[in-house]
């Protein structure tokens, strides 16, 4: 089954799951961990940067994807989407030093336009690499790694942070560079030659694969 196994497809699912697998318990704590440095009106300031990262990803998301549809090969959509994940990141290297409501609207900013270079080219990529007649495996793969790496890194994390705040500060450090790190497996696509994306081929019907 995993004989030949699908380079592109195994680099993508790792980048996803260092990338999400950390960001989902993060974002589980966050009004916890921002409570301590904003005060009563945590709530409501995390809602408010809720809103402008989903509206950062309204706006540049379609541009974006358009912009990456008009080159025909796939090195775009791989540096962008490595950027993206940088910018994803980041923020998280400096929640430590919060100090007002107006510096977690920043970063949620860069957070929301990170994710605005990340899910329209990894999506592209991850489904124009597929293996025609293995799409259900592929998928499967991909959504077992990212629920293992989930699990894995909560319970870890989560460990972590309820040590004390000190602890707490660096589980937010830690998890930036993971995330920032993960930009690696999205470049190693760059090394599978065989990579059905490189000339921005969609995938094949399998009957046509099959041929």
């Amino acid at each position: 089954m995993f004989k030949n196994f699908n380079k592109s497809i195994l680099y993508l699912t790792l980048s996803d799951s260092f990338v999400w697998g950390p960001f989902i318990i993060i974002a589980n704590l966050t009004s916890l961990y921002l409570s301590e440095r904003l005060g009563a009106d945590t709530a409501s300031f995390v809602g408010i940067g809720t809103g402008i990262y989903f509206l950062t990803r309204s706006i540049f998301q379609m541009p974006i994807g358009m912009l990456t549809d008009k080159i025909k090969n796939d090195k775009d959509e791989i540096i962008l989407l490595t950027l993206g994940i940088v910018l994803m990141g980041l923020p998280f290297l400096f929640y430590p030093i919060i100090t007002e409501a107006y510096q977690y609207y920043v970063l949620q900013f860069i957070f929301g336009l990170g994710v605005s270079f990340n899910l329209p080219n990894w999506r592209k990529l991850f489904a124009l690499n597929l293996d025609g007649g293995k799409e259900g495996f592929l998928y499967g793969f991909y959504e077992t790694m990212l629920s293992f790496s989930t699990a894995i890194f909560s319970a870890v994390i989560g460990y972590v942070a309820n040590l004390g705040p000190v602890y707490f500060d660096w589980a937010m450090r830690g998890v930036s560079i993971l995330m920032m790190l993960a930009g690696g497996w999205a470049l190693l696509v760059f090394t599978v030659k065989e990579r059905k994306s490189h000339n921005g081929h969609p995938v094949l019907p399998i009957e046509k694969v099959a041929k």
